[in-house]
């Protein structure tokens, strides 16, 4: 689970270790097997070329790759995005605690945090702005409805006043 959650971007912190170097085999207890350690990922899509992920422990840092080519974290987390992997939500693996913590969630950190997983909280402001529009014509369209009536109810005083008039004439 952590060499997984480690190639996908996770933070050192939410893996067991309290350094890098810790992942490295024989680290923890003062002997590294080696001087380096990575874990690469293959995804593979019908119809579509394989894409390779790795990310590399290089002295205390990490490095990231896709198909062997080194990019930014930034680059690599964006990449990861378009498969649907967002490593801000965590949304690729269900970790040790995590069920329970978001049944302690209040209804409005679970609402956030959904909206965070489905990525709905980028239309927010689009939703806003249709949805104030939609309100809008709602009242234009009750406007325009009680205008109408208002019309029509003068049309029939207009009405009965000129047949008023005309029965007296």
């Amino acid at each position: 689970m952590d060499a997984i959650s480690f190639v996908l971007g996770e933070k050192t912190s939410n893996l067991r270790v309290k350094t890098l170097r810790d992942l490295i085999h024989g680290a923890p207890v003062g002997k590294p097997a080696a001087n380096r350690a990575f874990v690469s990922m293959v995804y593979s899509e019908d119809g579509a070329e394989d894409r390779t992920f790795a990310r590399v422990i290089v002295g205390g840092s990490s490095e990231y790759k896709i198909n062997n080519k080194v990019v930014q974290l930034s680059e690599y987390s964006e990449e990861l995005e378009k498969l649907g992997i967002l490593i801000k939500a965590r949304n690729f693996l269900v970790f040790q605690g995590a069920v329970e913590s978001i049944a302690m969630k209040n209804p409005k950190e679970r609402t956030a945090l959904f909206e965070e997983i489905s990525r709905s909280g980028e239309l927010a402001q689009e939703y806003d702005k249709r949805k104030k529009e939609m309100v809008k014509a709602e009242e234009d369209t009750q406007f325009n409805y009680h205008r109408k009536k208002n019309i029509a109810a003068e049309r029939k005083e207009a009405k009965q006043e000129k047949e008023e008039v005309g029965k007296r004439g």
